[in-house]
């Protein structure tokens, strides 16, 4: 993405929502009902297509994993789980701005591991959306 590029061609944009979890890192792989907070940061995303949109998100999901140290001294990890939403979008924005967020609260991983959509499915909405317009 370009630094600080405003949008000229509305259709070329789209809001996309990065899943991200966060647990401690001496984690129980194996426990699916155990609990981990999740957010979804809304982010604007430039792209010729829905699928290239999808692809980018992907790429900014995995460069926003870290590692830290929580006030009680556990390590704790922020993890990319996957996209949430992918929408057009037709204002003025600048690229790469994070526009929306939702904190999903502590919920149990195997709930977390179900928000994310695949890819087929986004686009499918995307084509319903569209159609019923």
């Amino acid at each position: 993405m370009k630094e600080q590029e405003k949008i000229i061609n509305n259709e070329n944009w789209f809001i996309v929502e990065i899943l991200l979890k966060c647990e401690p890192i001496n984690k129980n792989e194996n426990q699916e009902m155990r609990r981990v907070s999740i957010w979804g940061n809304h982010h604007l995303i430039k792209a010729d297509s829905a699928s290239e949109a999808f692809d980018k998100a992907n790429k900014l999901g995995k460069r926003e994993e870290f590692k830290f140290t929580n006030h009680y001294k556990i390590e704790m990890e922020w993890i990319f789980i996957g996209i949430g939403e992918l929408l057009p979008i037709y204002e003025d924005i600048e690229d790469g701005a994070e526009i929306m967020w939702t904190d999903y609260g502590m919920i149990s991983n195997k709930n977390a591991m179900k928000k994310p959509y695949k890819k087929g499915e986004l686009l499918e909405l995307i084509k319903t959306k569209k159609a019923s317009l």
